[in-house]
């Protein structure tokens, strides 16, 4: 069709032959959203979570949210104590919980930056909610992998066979959970996906580097830190 000649009432009519763009938007969570109700959503509809952190009202959930990220990751935590049993009933889940706490924190004012160049156009306080709610997802995640973690657990011995079933587990969950993230920076208006593959992997570095300086978590040893300095694949290796 020849639009060059097209009257301002031709191109009226032709607008109103193209077909309307509905956006749906998510259903907004009530304010007194029970625990099962924020699973609920981290699992299934993701985008009720990503309209809050816009509406910049997540902060009403995120006392719940570290609540599940607290306790299943504890509980996973639980799990790999068992392995070795005596001290490390304690000290491996408190060692998961503060390493993967400590890791998330010393990264986000990289991801406030990185998201910043990226596009995002996001305060600290809603950035912090959209990290608060993936690390919520790790630890469900975490949680619900612990009975495939228990069985190896009482069946084998081998402290770097443990290891790396352990490390696969990690791997799927935080999958998912970074996954989570970058969808909800590309949602909340993030255009540029290397600046968020740069954080990630700023992210694993860390909290991989944080495993080996909590170490042991699996297995046993004399001290409940490590008294001599090593990188994680230093570690690895030498653990092998």
């Amino acid at each position: 069709m020849n639009t060059e000649h097209l009257t301002d009432t031709d191109e009226q009519e032709l607008a109103t032959d193209q077909p309307e763009l509905v956006v749906q938007e998510a259903p907004a969570l009530p304010k007194q959203a029970k625990i099962m109700q924020l699973v609920d959503a981290l699992l299934k509809t993701p985008q009720t979570l990503y309209g809050h952190v816009q509406r910049n009202d997540l902060h009403a959930y995120l006392v719940k949210l570290f609540l599940i990220f607290a306790v299943c990751i504890s509980a996973y935590g639980l799990i790999v104590g068992s392995f070795s049993g005596q001290m490390q009933w304690f000290a491996a889940p408190l060692k998961i919980f503060l390493g993967t706490c400590l890791a998330a924190l010393l990264c986000f004012p990289s991801l406030y930056i990185l998201s910043a160049l990226s596009g995002a156009d996001l305060r600290p306080a809603q950035l912090f909610g959209l990290l608060c709610s993936s690390l919520a997802l790790l630890g469900i995640l975490l949680s619900g992998f612990a009975p495939v973690a228990f069985i190896f657990t009482f069946s084998i011995n081998t402290v770097s066979f443990m290891g790396s079933i352990h490390l696969l587990i990690w791997g799927i969950s935080l999958y998912f959970c970074l996954g989570h993230l970058a969808n909800g920076l590309a949602t909340l208006g993030s255009g540029n996906k290397l600046m968020i593959k740069i954080w990630t992997m700023i992210f694993l570095i860390t909290l991989l580097q944080m495993s080996t300086t909590l170490r042991p978590i699996l297995g046993t040893s004399d001290t409940l830190l490590p008294t001599e300095k090593k990188f994680f694949l230093t570690h690895w290796l030498d653990s092998l």
